[in-house]
């Protein structure tokens, strides 16, 4: 994608839909702190349809660099018309749509529609623009919910790790932080993940935190996402139900 800087912080995810086919989204994540934005109040979906043969509905090879190379011809003609923020793209059942925010609406109807007719004629495309102040299509549609932000958190402390050079395989010791209003509900929690086979490493004050009582525990497990996923996750809903919050976990790298 063209129109990034070293400010934008843009991440893709997985995710089924109620035909059973997966979607790829891929959006810039940094803009929930700023959504909506002022002025940007249309948002311009397009994209072209494909043919595929992959079950999934995602294309062959061939297929995707004609869709990225379409995405970024689409941002030179939508910045020869107006402001925009490209926020993200999603890709589904034969369909890859880009999403902007634009400030006016200009001419881009008929100049994408005289692109598309001219650059790729052999393709059908979807083209709309509408009225989204409150910018719901990113914030309600592309912006991962919390169960998925929590499995794309994990998944990037396992890319770091395949980075240094593990392979994931070897079943290594993992610690966790969690955090809690008082000192009495940290203690109710430590009493469940003792009998889960966790061990306390530290149980107490720490005063640069919003939730001043700290708890710091450890296990072996293995840490492939099928096998970290469900752990993380049940230590979130632990917290919680003490009024606490999760704060994830660290590894030794294993080569």
């Amino acid at each position: 994608m063209i129109a990034q800087n070293s400010e934008e912080h843009w991440d893709t995810y997985m995710a089924s839909y109620e035909n059973g086919k997966p979607g790829s989204t891929t959006l810039r994540m940094d803009l929930i702190d700023i959504a909506p934005m002022q002025d940007f109040n249309y948002v311009l979906i397009t994209g072209l349809v494909y043919e595929t043969s992959k079950e999934n509905g995602f294309p062959e090879n061939e297929t995707f660099s004609v869709l990225h190379n379409a995405a970024d011809e689409l941002i030179e003609i939508i910045q020869s018309e107006t402001d925009f923020v490209l926020v993200g793209s999603f890709m589904h059942n034969g369909e890859r749509l880009e999403y902007f925010y634009i400030k006016e609406q200009k001419n881009i109807v008929s100049k994408i529609e005289r692109f598309y007719k001219i650059k790729y004629p052999e393709y059908k495309f979807y083209l709309n623009i509408k009225e989204d102040k409150e910018w719901d299509y990113y914030l309600d549609f592309l912006y991962p919910n919390e169960e998925t932000l929590n499995y794309m958190a994990d998944q990037s402390v396992l890319r770091n790790l395949e980075e240094a050079g593990d392979d994931l395989i070897k079943a290594r010791r993992v610690n966790h932080w969690l955090y809690f209003t008082k000192e009495t509900e940290m203690n109710k929690c430590k009493a469940e993940l003792i009998e889960l086979g966790f061990i306390v490493h530290y149980a107490g004050i720490n005063k640069e935190t919003n939730l001043p009582f700290e708890l710091e525990i450890s296990r072996v497990d293995n840490v492939d996402i099928s096998s970290i996923y469900p752990i993380t996750s049940d230590l979130r809903k632990r917290a919680k139900n003490f009024n606490g919050e999760y704060d994830g976990w660290e590894t030794s790298v294993e080569k």
